[in-house]
């Protein structure tokens, strides 16, 4: 059996044409001999000439095209939406630092400013949470436009 294990092992290399031709002759002498391993063999040989006539077809020049170009913009649409968060981001985050500095701001304009800056997070964060959660449920999400 341990034997078996060992030109099992091989038995892939041998079909390949990948042995030297030493282990290859004690590979087909060891299938004279064996039956389990000759099996194996078969069934090897079976399935490389089985994959040997799969068809792939070749897109086309157009669908080449068509796909590149859908990948292109799918790229470039998220680059950015993440453009304009991070900015987005950037932004309000110096807008508040100054309007929490600035000396010459009055409480309630202070108060104001950062009661819209809140709701506008907000609405923002129950919608991308709808949105997320809402997902995986879309029955229409994989319908192309």
């Amino acid at each position: 059996m341990k034997t078996c294990e060992s030109f099992q092992d091989k038995l892939s290399a041998y079909i390949d044409g990948e042995l030297t031709q030493q282990e290859s002759q004690r590979v087909a002498l060891h299938l004279r001999e064996c039956r389990r391993c000759r099996a194996t063999h078969e069934d090897f040989a079976r399935l490389r000439q089985d994959i040997k006539q799969l068809d792939f077809p070749t897109p086309s020049d157009d669908e080449w095209r068509q796909c590149m170009a859908g990948l292109v913009k799918k790229t470039t649409l998220g680059v950015g939406w993440l453009l304009w968060i991070g900015g987005a981001v950037v932004l309000s985050g110096y807008g508040l630092y100054e309007l929490l500095t600035d000396p010459s701001l009055e409480a309630l304009q202070r108060f104001s400013v950062l009661a819209i800056l809140l709701g506008i997070v907000l609405v923002f964060l129950t919608v991308l949470v709808g949105r997320v959660s809402g997902y995986k449920h879309d029955k229409y999400k994989d319908v192309n436009k």
